[in-house]
């Protein structure tokens, strides 16, 4: 038989597209949605321009449709050249949409100001992050100003025994939860100085939610630490916290007791904010 023949035919005598010819088109759209998505997501992790040869060795994609999608999300404005030699980063369109929806999210929409603000009146990195996993993630930032600053990056993931602001996210849930959340999640930092026994970090957490703030100095970067203060919602859980991150120099009193109290300011305003 003849293979052409296998194929229906409409009413004009086109072949027609079959269940398998279908969910081959869906399986191949769904294969280039999920590469463009993982150039996307490649180039946030690099937080830097990126060309094609790299695509296609980090991503594993051939070169001909790692050639062919660069193309059609540059046409789109979803990636841009970089204007520092060949490599290419996210363009316009991604970062419209971004904006889009940080304008119809309370937490980001109103964050995002009041972050600056610290920003402003301390010079220091300000993070606003919250929980996701049972692991802390930063929502945001606005970038210190000063000569030495800490740099960090949005969308990254730590536990939350590794920083102040993590410590504070869980410190609604009771000793039971808490204590299965921090078996299960609980590492060695980088420098080794974060705490990692169950017992010793609910009393720290417990103590830093009767308090309004939390501290940490080299123990997740060396020579860097924090001030953070816990984001409560109208029913008095914390559901983020305002951060300033900044080298240990500067966490030294009177200094770290005035990034305290400016902290403190900015979350409980933003608090309100929230309602």
């Amino acid at each position: 038989m003849n293979i052409r023949t296998s194929l229906k035919s409409n009413a004009k005598g086109q072949p027609e597209s079959g269940p398998e010819t279908a969910a081959d088109e869906e399986s191949t759209g769904s294969r280039s949605v999920r590469r463009a998505l993982d150039i996307f997501e490649l180039m946030l992790k690099r937080a830097e321009p990126i060309t094609v040869a790299q695509i296609v060795t980090e991503l594993s994609i051939p070169k001909s449709t790692a050639y062919e999608l660069v193309r059609t999300l540059s046409e789109g404005d979803y990636l841009a050249p970089s204007g520092r030699g060949s490599g290419l980063f996210l363009g316009r369109k991604l970062f419209e949409l971004g904006m889009a929806y940080r304008g119809h999210v309370d937490l980001l929409k109103d964050g995002s100001r009041i972050a600056e603000q610290l920003r402003d009146e301390t010079g220091e990195t300000v993070q606003l992050s919250v929980l996701d996993n049972d692991l802390m993630m930063v929502l945001l930032k606005e970038e210190g100003v000063r000569a030495l600053r800490i740099i960090s990056q949005v969308g990254s993931r730590v536990p939350v025994n590794w920083a102040a602001a993590g410590r504070l996210l869980v410190s609604d849930l009771d000793d039971k939860a808490l204590t299965a959340l921090l078996t299960a999640t609980v590492r060695p930092s980088p420098t080794g100085r974060a705490a990692t026994d169950v017992k010793k970090l609910i009393t720290q957490i417990r103590k830093f939610r009767r308090q309004g703030y939390a501290t940490e100095i080299n123990e997740t970067n060396e020579h860097a630490g924090c001030v953070a203060a816990p984001v409560v919602d109208a029913a008095g859980r914390c559901v983020a916290t305002l951060s300033v991150v900044a080298p240990e120099q500067r966490l030294t009193k009177p200094n770290r007791d005035y990034l305290i109290e400016r902290v403190m300011n900015a979350a409980e305003k933003l608090s309100r904010r929230l309602g």
